[in-house]
């Protein structure tokens, strides 16, 4: 009877590892592959591409197969980590020579890879963060809180906030989740169940992982990261112990070098939600979600990913507190101004590799020499990064010694660490070799320099000596045999052999003792070749133990040392930042603004930061300058109208990025600046759907201005973009109107807006409402042309010129012709007046029923009427008025039905 492929000492390993992992693909080592069976197999295999096979296939219950070679596994394994698996890891934890081949070597699973722990950080962009997220809401021990670990940087950060019902995420922290966009949620189950299915609208792409209740508990048994401590409520200390729980189950090593947890309050900060990141294409273009043409990709010029990242966290988090903007733009000024300084800083931190990152994998049992010597590399940069600046610092600190004088943010330079940079250059040669993670063999040398180990040493010169031995054998045999083509072979498995063409076999001697046959050779060895073959095995293995040895003794003084690292790291990523936005304004022409505690919002001549370099590199002419004046006291609302084209939703996304850059500490695109710090940005802009949500573009734009209703204040800034054009003429004209009412006379409200229409009745609105003006964009008409000026001017505008951007965006003329005539008789009022229908109008052509001239509004209609004249105007608010409204047109629409 044949037994069932699933009996095997090999598959009852897997199964039993397996078990253990029932939630992850279990990557099984054999040898130089990481072998996949069962429902894993039928799972990846189509998901990475690879051929799905089975092992055994004449055994009863063939196991389906399929793997990948250890070489190329980071690859796959992330593949699978960004489609939302979990990857169990299951190494060979001992030599296979160990076992003498009688016994199944051991395995154990050394790491789980899950979306939020991406493991070995190798190919990442530096730009990017891979955040784990733990969330959990107010509970009696505590306030709602959350805490964020990016394992590849070592970025560990917490906040929490108020609440007010019980086992639901507050509004303000998943609006921090939208924030920073976390590859994986950890959430309690019973708030799983709650939560689950509102995040997964809102984070589509994030991994949402329930945990059991009692990992929230605020307890931690292994090593408490420094922070702790200071965690200012027991709710932060709930979410730390769940999200170091979970490292430590997955990825224990990692436990041992844990970062500072850093708690930060989000009141801090500017908030920046979903909608405003993306209408001001802070990160994402909204073309294709690329990089050009955003906000980020205008300002960074770093040198490395360290400046990278820290610049990308500036424009995600904007500064409130006006100190701590100046004190960053003080540093920003600095490097302004010093050309040749920043030039040599700038050449200097492009020789920096990802200090963060390397650390993630130095922290990795996995690590590789090549790390250490990328690590080594950019500690040898750090003297010069320091020498770039360090007179200029110590000049600039003595002058700003007394407290009158802004003292930089930023401009501490890191250190040296010359010590570790040294061991690091004796012990490691230039270029270390390619060595797989997780390889194990005598190829494993040859990347500590010679002299550093002279043990070392005499292994290899042993070695060398029995190559070369080996080396004169195949001369000395090929002259005693007169077999020309013979030659010394190597094989992994059978070692050194002579090897003579099977046409030369009459020639071999006696004394040749068969090793092996293939088709076309055969293999012998002699006296002599297997002792020496012992001696050169034997001292590759002593070499590669020895090798891997001092490789541990290297990256255990590298952990020894890891805060010294992390924070030079830091110093270097805010060098980096300030020196990208230090070299953007020096190249744009940018001015420092002035940021206070005020409620002005004054810019002269302000441009676009993104729309002038695209003009710039295109030759396509330069931009035109505007001025913004916002001012709670006086204006405070900007009523734009005009055509499309004429440069309405450029000077929204202008004024709004302008604010957000001075917030930021960075120079602005203007002749001059005053900001007064905002608390929040919102943008209505543009129309986009969410159709797998269930809303239309209408919905998204009512939601979206809802939103701003409900939570803007006094301090915000917020930007409306065509309120109401995604519904009927009269409708939308409605819900604009009574939107502009609101945020004029709410008291508590009083936000500095720009609010651009098409509706001109809006401009109405300015004769009674002192705190809105009007303005509009210069339009000159040439013969048949409209020209767009680009200049923004006080007043409202008179005309659309909708036909003439029609024309201009290339419609055929006979239909720019038809829709001329159209318009003249609009504007006359008597379109269709005769005929119900426009003027010349062909048969099967639409009708237009725009007569209103003998229309009648029925008993219903008159009913509405009455009600309408019994309304107290001054007693109803705008959203109140807005329902009304929406209930008189059902009631008329079901009347004429």
């Amino acid at each position: 009877m044949k037994t069932s492929a699933l009996e095997t000492p090999m598959m009852r390993q897997f199964l039993a590892i397996k078990a253990d992992y029932p939630d992850a693909v279990v990557f099984y080592r054999m040898g130089d592959f990481y072998e996949m069976f069962l429902g894993d197999a039928e799972k990846v295999a189509p998901l990475l591409d690879i051929t799905l096979t089975t092992r055994d296939k004449g055994k009863p219950d063939a196991v389906p197969m399929c793997g990948i070679p250890v070489h190329s596994a980071d690859a796959y394994i992330k593949q699978l980590a960004g489609l939302g698996h979990r990857v169990a890891i299951c190494e060979q934890v001992e030599d296979p020579k160990a076992t003498g081949g009688r016994r199944l070597v051991k395995r154990e699973v050394v790491e789980v890879v899950t979306p939020g722990l991406v493991g070995d950080p190798e190919g990442i962009d530096g730009r990017e963060q891979i955040s784990l997220v733990a969330v959990a809401p107010s509970s009696s021990e505590g306030r709602a809180a959350l805490a964020a670990l990016d394992a590849s940087t070592g970025d560990f950060r917490a906040t929490c906030v108020e609440q007010t019902i019980d086992g639901e995420l507050p509004a303000a922290l998943i609006e921090e989740l939208q924030r920073i966009a976390p590859r994986e949620i950890l959430l309690e189950e019973s708030v799983a169940e709650v939560s689950s299915a509102h995040l997964n609208l809102l984070l589509p792409e994030t991994v949402l992982t329930k945990i059991p209740a009692e990992q929230f508990n605020g307890v931690f048994s292994g090593e408490q990261p420094e922070g702790w401590a200071e965690c200012s409520d027991e709710g932060l200390r709930r979410v730390i112990s769940a999200l170091l729980s979970y490292l430590g189950r997955n990825q224990p090593f990692a436990l041992s070098h844990v970062p500072r947890v850093r708690e930060y309050a989000l009141g801090d900060t500017v908030v920046l939600d979903d909608a405003t990141r993306r209408h001001l294409e802070l990160f994402e273009n909204n073309e294709d979600r690329g990089r050009v043409g955003t906000l980020s990709a205008c300002l960074d010029e770093t040198g490395c990913a360290l400046g990278a990242r820290r610049l990308a966290r500036w424009i995600a988090y904007p500064e409130r507190q006006p100190a701590v903007i100046r004190s960053r733009q003080a540093a920003v000024g600095f490097l302004f101004d010093l050309d040749r300084s920043r030039g040599r800083l700038r050449e200097a931190l492009g020789h920096v590799r990802d200090l963060e990152r390397l650390l993630a994998k130095a922290v990795r049992p996995n690590a590789v020499p090549r790390d250490l010597g990328a690590l080594r590399s950019s500690l040898q940069a750090l003297p010069d990064v320091r020498a770039a600046l360090e007179e200029d610092v110590d000049d600039l600190f003595e002058a700003t010694s007394d407290s009158k004088s802004e003292r930089p943010a930023g401009l501490v330079l890191p250190e040296a660490l010359p010590e570790l940079a040294n061991l690091l250059e004796a012990a490691l040669v230039d270029d270390p070799p390619v060595i797989p993670r997780g390889s194990r063999g005598a190829h494993e040398v040859g990347y500590i320099r010679p002299g550093f180990r002279p043990d070392l040493d005499q292994i290899h010169e042993d070695a060398r000596e029995g190559r070369s031995w080996i080396a004169e054998l195949e001369s000395s045999e090929r002259e005693k045999t007169g077999i020309s083509t013979l030659k010394v072979r190597y094989h992994p498995v059978h070692g050194y052999s002579l090897e003579v063409p099977k046409s030369q076999l009459q020639k071999v001697p006696e004394h040749y003792e068969r090793k092996q046959t293939l088709a076309s050779v055969e293999r012998f060895t002699v006296d002599g070749l297997r002792e020496v073959e012992s001696r050169v095995m034997g001292a590759n293995d002593r070499a590669a133990s020895l090798e891997r040895e001092v490789f541990e003794g290297l990256r255990q003084s590298v952990l020894a040392e890891i805060e010294k690292v992390r924070s030079a790291a830091e110093r270097v990523a805010d060098l980096d930042a300030l020196a990208s936005l230090a070299e953007v304004a020096r190249r744009e022409a940018w001015v420092r603004p002035e940021v206070d505690e005020g409620e002005l919002i004054e810019i002269k001549g302000g441009r676009h930061p993104v729309v002038e370099q695209v003009l710039r590199r295109a030759s396509e002419g330069s931009f035109v300058p505007n001025d913004t004046e916002l001012d709670c006291m006086g204006t405070r609302i900007l009523l734009l109208t005009g055509p499309n084209m004429s440069g309405k939703s450029t000077y929204l996304r202008q004024v709004a990025l302008i604010v957000l850059l001075a917030q930021i500490g960075s120079f602005v695109p203007a002749e001059s600046a005053r900001i007064g710090v905002v608390d929040r940005i919102f943008t209505r802009v543009g129309a986009s759907d969410r159709l797998s949500r269930g809303e239309s573009t209408f919905m998204v734009e009512m939601r979206e201005t809802a939103d701003i209703l409900r939570l803007a204040s006094r301090r915000s800034l917020i930007i409306l973009d065509e309120i109401g054009r995604g519904t009927s003429t009269f409708d939308g004209l409605s819900i604009a109107w009574a939107v502009a009412e609101h945020l004029h006379d709410t008291r508590g409200l009083e936000a500095r807006t720009l609010f651009a229409t098409h509706y001109h009745e809006l401009i109405q609105l300015a004769e009674g409402k002192r705190h809105l003006s009007n303005a509009h964009f210069e339009v000159r008409e040439w013969e048949d042309d409209v020209i767009f000026l680009r200049r923004l001017v006080s007043g409202g505008a008179n005309r659309s010129y909708g036909i003439q951007v029609a024309r201009l965006a290339g419609l055929p003329s006979n239909v720019i012709l038809r829709a001329r005539e159209i318009l003249k008789n609009l504007e006359e009022g008597d379109a269709g007046q005769k005929q119900g229908r426009p003027q010349a109008m062909e048969p099967g052509q639409l009708t237009l029923a725009l007569d209103r001239s003998e229309s009648t509004v029925g008993e219903e209609g008159e009913r509405i009427l009455a009600e309408l004249k019994d309304l107290e105007v001054n007693g109803t608010t705008p959203m109140e008025a807005l329902g009304l409204l929406e209930l008189w047109r059902k009631r008329l629409e079901s009347g004429s039905s």
